[in-house]
């Protein structure tokens, strides 16, 4: 049964609401007002609370919905109001009552309204339950990863979701920039307010202003009504200005200027006005190369870079593909009603084997091409554009009577280090073995590898 809290400031109605609650194994506190009433909200939690509109000159019943709000107990919350007040009984359900009623109050309609009241309850506290599952076993929302990398991120990302500070998200093309600013989004105090993307190096220079800022009617030749921009639309959410590093140098003076004064100018308005929006910027461009290059300016890029964050390539987080690919898979195989694919062992090497220049992209490119193309429920070899399929995987090695299986492993794994380029984490990932275990081969030959150079000439 429930613990309810009557707010009644007739005596004796109170005493006849409580006793008909109890009569139904409810658990019931009277509370007249005042003192008495705040306390037992301190003091106490409720399941559901009845409570008149109006105590003693006061709107109890809204000053009561307002810190159910504020204080976020989950009470729900039924008021009683005047039947000639239909303004205040509208105010009492935009503030979020569960029901309302009218004094006299029959007793299976009392009784209705507060099982109505807990069946509300509990399926509130059904959903958080359910999101609060979600969110741990997805703690960030749609990016799948099992590297170390991609976790640290996604550990940063959501620590610095909590704070209003800019964000620069850094990358190459299509390694999930604008997923990592979406959790930051979904993550942050503002999750419930917009989230827009500018893509600023595919709007026209002379629109892009507009597209940001909005206009007055007449600000322009074909301005012929006043339009928000994307700040604005924004308000009281996050705008992700994608590619920021393409954002004409004229325009860079006005976003430094916002992120200052935290307040914007539409074309042809003659005020400013102040706007509620987090920035977030995302690039895959050098922008410090950019500064030295006099493209782009410094102290935009420090106002901007106060939280910073770097997405590796695909191809330096080679425990991510496999993952990546089979979510990909079955994404596209749902989408045209088939069964779920495996990975062949062989295609699964040249996945794991293959640079990835287009990052994430261009690994979903491939598995919805795949899918597409493929005749059974295996992806194969063949399912693979020719890029990703390559040369054969096994090296052409001159099997001598007299070479021993030493000599033999020593030259595979330096055959595959030099394909990879001399990257350590690549070249395991190809070989099937640990980290540790290839620096060790590595360092018995004497050829360590390079993160980022071939080292076998």
């Amino acid at each position: 049964m429930a613990r309810i809290l009557v707010v009644v400031e007739d005596a004796a109605l109170c005493r006849d609401l409580s006793g008909q609650l109890r009569a139904k194994g409810h658990e019931v506190l009277e509370a007249a007002g005042g003192n008495e009433f705040n306390r037992s909200l301190a003091e106490d939690t409720f399941d559901l609370a009845l409570a008149d509109l109006w105590i003693r000159g006061k709107p109890a019943g809204l000053d009561l919905l307002d810190r159910m709000d504020r204080e976020g107990k989950g009470t729900e919350v039924v008021v009683f109001v005047p039947p000639n007040d239909p303004q205040s009984a509208a105010e009492a359900l935009r503030r979020g009552a569960s029901d309302l009623l009218s004094r006299p109050v029959p007793p299976d309609l009392l009784l209705v309204a507060v099982q109505r009241g807990l069946e509300r309850k509990r399926l509130k506290s059904q959903v958080r339950h359910l999101s609060s599952a979600l969110k741990r076993r997805y703690p960030v929302e749609g990016i799948v990863h099992r590297s170390r990398q991609m976790e640290e991120i996604l550990r940063l990302a959501a620590r610095a979701s909590q704070a209003e500070a800019t964000m620069l998200i850094q990358g190459e093309s299509g390694t999930g920039k604008e997923m990592i600013a979406r959790a930051a989004h979904a993550h942050s105090p503002r999750r419930d307010g917009p989230f827009h993307v500018v893509d600023c190096g595919t709007i026209p220079e002379n629109l892009l202003e507009s597209e940001l800022f909005g206009h007055k009617r007449g600000a322009f030749t074909g301005a012929e009504a006043t339009r928000k921009g994307l700040f604005d639309s924004a308000q009281g959410g996050t705008l992700l200005l994608d590619e920021v590093g393409e954002l004409p140098f004229s325009l860079q003076v006005k976003l430094l200027r916002v992120l200052q004064e935290k307040e914007i100018r539409p074309l042809g308005d003659d005020r400013s006005r102040k706007i509620d929006v987090r920035i977030l910027a995302a690039t895959n461009k050098d922008l410090q190369a950019e500064i030295h290059q006099g493209r782009f300016r410094e102290d935009l890029y420090y106002r901007l870079n106060v939280v910073s964050i770097r997405v590796p390539p695909l191809r330096e987080r080679p425990d991510d593909i496999l993952p990546l690919a089979r979510h990909f898979l079955q994404k596209h195989a749902r989408k045209r009603g088939m069964p779920s694919l495996d990975i062949d062992p062989l295609a699964s090497k040249l996945l794991l084997r293959y640079h990835w220049p287009g990052n994430v992209r261009e690994l979903e490119n491939a598995m919805e091409r795949a899918v597409a193309l493929t005749d059974g429920q295996v992806l194969r070899p063949e399912d693979l554009p020719d890029s990703t399929r390559g040369t054969t995987l096994a090296p052409a090695l001159p099997l001598d009577a007299e070479l021993t299986l030493e000599e033999l492993e020593r030259r595979y794994i330096l055959h595959v280090l030099k394909q990879q380029g001399g990257n350590r984490v690549r070249a395991a990932a190809a070989l099937g073995i640990g980290r540790n275990t290839l620096w060790r081969k590595l360092k018995s030959y004497g050829a360590q590898g390079d993160e980022d150079r071939d080292v076998l000439g």
